[in-house]
C-alpha cells in the first residue's frame, strides 16, 4: 500500500501536518495487517484484479464468441473496473480503521 496517496485524502486527518499524517497512516496500515491473517491491502488487489478480468473476458467470450478486439476491450474494462473496486474497498477499510483508532484515542 502506498501511504503517500492518502496524505490529505481523509477529512479526519487533513488538519494534521503531513509528517503526522504519514505516521498515523503507517500505524493504521499496521493495525489493518494485524487484524487479518494475511496482508489484505497487498493480497486483495491481486485477487480482485484477477476476478474482474476473468469475469469480463469470460463473459464476453460466452456472450460474443471469440473476437480478439472484444476480448481486448473486455480486458481493459475489467482492469478499469477492478481499479475502481480496489480503490473503494481500500478506502473503506482504511477509513473504518482511522475512525476506530481516533475513537480509541479520544476515549
Amino acid at each position: 500500500m502506498d501511504i503517500k496517496q492518502y496524505i490529505d485524502y481523509f477529512d479526519e486527518l487533513s488538519h494534521l501536518k503531513r509528517d503526522m499524517q504519514f505516521k498515523f497512516l503507517e500505524q493504521v496500515r499496521n493495525d489493518i495487517h494485524k487484524n487479518y491473517k494475511f496482508p489484505i491491502l497487498t493480497f486483495l488487489p491481486y485477487l480482485i484484479r484477477l476476478t474482474f478480468v476473468l469475469l469480463f473476458t469470460g463473459g464476453s467470450y460466452f456472450t460474443f464468441g471469440f473476437s480478439s478486439w472484444i476480448l481486448v476491450l473486455s480486458l481493459f474494462l475489467g482492469l478499469i473496473s477492478s481499479k475502481i473496486a480496489i480503490t473503494e474497498i481500500n478506502d473503506s477499510i482504511i477509513l473504518k480503521t482511522i475512525k476506530k483508532k481516533l475513537n480509541n484515542e479520544t476515549v
